[in-house]
């Protein structure tokens, strides 16, 4: 595998629903994060968006569910770059409990860089490149 970023989480009490598992909606937070910290340590940070002029906004997500987790679990999160394009790119998200090592969730993302009117514009070489050399075809 080329790149694999991970980050770890614990579950919040605000992450589950009333029958004490995480909530489907709870982990678009996990997928936010993982996303995040990958681009931050590639350089990208909200900073370097800015200079860029261009942020990446996400225009597709799938999520697959596997086991259940609940308040405290602690999830190791790691993201593969599956795919750059001209104005987006694709990010695998698996998420594993660190107490036993099961895969509790896949995730695909796709986001497009857009200007500061939300238009969808050619992702800057800079980002593009750092990306591209993180590339694992998945």
């Amino acid at each position: 595998m080329k790149s694999d970023f991970a980050v770890d989480e614990r579950v919040r009490r605000s992450d589950v629903d009333g029958s004490g598992t995480i909530n489907f909606a709870a982990y678009a937070r996990f997928a936010e994060l993982a996303e995040h910290e990958t681009l931050r340590s590639l350089g990208f940070d909200d900073a370097a968006f800015r200079r860029l002029g261009v942020r990446l906004l996400h225009v597709h997500i799938e999520f697959d569910f596997f086991k259940p987790v609940g308040v405290d679990d602690v999830l190791t999160v790691r993201t593969r770059i599956a795919g750059v394009g001209a104005h987006s790119a694709r990010f695998k998200i698996e998420v594993w409990r660190a107490s036993d090592t099961a895969q509790t969730a896949a995730f695909t993302v796709v986001a497009s860089c857009v200007d500061a009117q939300n238009r969808s514009v050619a992702m800057p070489a800079e980002l593009g490149d750092a990306l591209r050399s993180n590339l694992d075809a998945v």
